[in-house]
């Protein structure tokens, strides 16, 4: 294909894409080669990692509008930030209880 056929949609749903691929390939080495674990703040992230490039990409597309994607990116928000405060207390609990 020419190099006249892209253009700047197509660039930056090519850059989303190769974002979730890369995203996911970072966590496997995460959990391979330093040999650590899937807690809830790992498959937090990951949510994040693959639904903002996916929700680009929708949008470039016009399979959402606007208001469906700040629906979501407002749900995804919520999400990702309601338990910080419960880590938070958690975290410092087993650190006392040590």
């Amino acid at each position: 294909m020419p190099i006249s056929c892209y253009n700047t949609k197509s660039t930056i749903e090519i850059i989303m894409a190769v974002a979730m691929a890369g995203s996911i390939a970072l966590l496997f080495y995460r959990s391979i080669k330093l040999k650590k674990g899937i807690g809830a703040r790992i498959i937090q992230f990951a949510c994040v990692l693959l639904i903002i490039p996916g929700l680009i990409i929708l949008g470039l597309e016009d399979i959402l509008h606007g208001e469906t994607i700040a629906t979501i990116i407002g749900g995804l928000i919520g999400y990702t930030l309601s338990g910080i405060g419960d880590y938070d207390k958690r975290k410092k609990g087993e650190e006392t209880d040590r």
